[in-house]
C-alpha cells in the first residue's frame, strides 16, 4: 500500500459522535493539505501514463481547467490522477490564454508533469468552468471523458470505481457526487432542497452530477447543442453542472451515482481567499434561475426528469 493510499484511508475514518467526527474531519483535512505536497515532492513514486499506440485511439481522457488564483496548486490535483490504480490515456489541462503570459509563466511543478503525460493546452475563449469538458469533447468525440475539478485530492481508487460502474452502465453518465432533483406534483423545487445522494443509485434522469466528485461522460453522451458557445455564454456561463444536466436530458442520457462507494466527500485542496463557484450558484439562487431559463429555451419540462 502506498503512503498516499494509507493517508486517504485515515481520512475516511468516521466516528459515531458527530462532534468528534466533525472536529476530526476539519483537522485531518488541514493536516493532509500540509502533508500531501510534501509527499508528492519527496515520494519517488513517479508513475507515467501508458501511451496508446493503436491509431491514437484514445479511449479515456481526464480533462480539467483552472485559473490564475489556483494555478500554483493544480499540479497536486493532477498528481492524484497520475497516482490512480487505473490510469487514463491522456490528461488535458485547459487554460484561458489571456489569463497567463504563455508557458513561461506557469509553475515549474506543473510543467514537470508534462514528462509524465500531462498536456497543457491554451484556449482563446474564457468559457469558465465549461473549459474542463468543452474542448476535449470536441477534439476527441469518440473518447470517454472524465472531468475533474481543480480543488480536490482524488482517492487512488477513484478511476477504478468509475470504470467499474461505466462497464455496468456503458451508455450512462457516472458520478460520485450527485443530487436527486426534488419534483412534487410536476413542480421542480429549489436547488437547496434537492437531496444529496448517499447510496449507490440506479440510472435516472432525476439525478444531477456534481462536478467536484468527478464525472465520467461516455463518448457522444451529450448532444451537439452542448457545444453552442453563444448559448453557454448567454445562459449558463457560470453553471456548468446545470448546463450539462439539461444537455444530457436532450440526449436522453441517464445518470448513475456511486455515492455509496465512499464514506465522505473527497479531500478538498484548500486555497486562501478562495470563493467557490458552488457557494455563489447555490447561495444566490443562480442555479434555479439558470435551470428555469434553460428549460424554457430547450423545451424541457419536469416530466423529462421523471420519465
Amino acid at each position: 500500500m502506498g503512503l498516499y493510499t494509507f493517508l486517504y484511508k485515515i481520512y475516511f475514518v468516521k466516528f459515531k459522535n458527530k462532534y468528534i467526527d466533525s472536529l476530526y474531519n476539519r483537522l485531518i483535512i488541514r493536516l493532509l493539505n500540509i502533508l500531501f505536497p510534501i509527499l508528492f515532492t519527496l515520494d519517488p513514486f513517479k508513475s507515467k501514463l501508458n501511451a496508446r499506440t493503436i491509431d491514437n485511439n484514445l479511449e479515456l481522457i481526464v480533462s480539467l481547467t483552472t485559473f490564475p488564483l489556483r494555478i500554483k496548486k493544480v499540479w497536486m490535483v493532477i498528481e492524484t490522477i497520475l497516482r490512480q490504480k487505473a490510469k487514463p490515456d491522456k490528461i488535458v489541462l485547459w487554460l484561458y490564454a489571456d489569463e497567463f503570459d504563455g508557458r513561461q509563466s506557469l509553475p515549474r511543478k506543473l510543467l514537470r508533469l508534462e514528462k509524465r503525460g500531462l498536456e497543457i493546452r491554451f484556449c482563446g475563449e474564457n468559457l469558465m468552468p465549461h473549459k474542463k469538458y468543452y474542448y476535449t469533447m470536441l477534439e476527441y468525440p469518440d473518447a470517454n471523458v472524465i472531468t475533474v475539478d481543480d480543488d480536490i485530492f482524488y482517492p487512488p481508487d477513484f478511476m477504478i470505481k468509475l470504470l467499474k460502474y461505466h462497464h455496468s452502465y456503458p451508455e450512462e453518465i457516472v458520478c460520485t457526487i450527485g443530487r436527486k432533483i426534488k419534483i412534487v406534483d410536476n413542480k421542480i423545487y429549489p436547488y437547496r432542497e434537492w437531496e444529496h445522494i448517499k447510496l449507490d443509485s440506479t440510472p435516472s434522469f432525476q439525478t444531477i452530477p456534481i462536478g467536484a466528485g468527478g464525472v465520467l461522460f461516455p463518448a457522444r453522451s451529450l448532444p451537439p447543442e452542448s457545444f453552442d458557445k453563444e448559448k453557454i455564454t448567454i445562459n449558463a456561463l457560470m453553471n456548468s453542472d446545470i448546463w450539462l444536466k439539461t444537455m444530457s436530458l436532450k440526449a436522453e442520457t441517464r445518470v448513475v451515482c456511486m455515492a455509496g462507494e465512499y464514506k465522505k466527500l473527497f479531500i478538498p485542496l484548500l486555497y486562501r481567499n478562495d470563493i467557490k463557484l458552488m457557494e455563489t450558484n447555490i447561495g444566490k439562487g443562480r442555479n434555479d434561475r439558470v435551470l428555469k431559463k434553460l428549460m424554457e429555451l430547450y423545451n424541457v419540462t419536469a416530466k423529462n426528469f421523471q420519465e
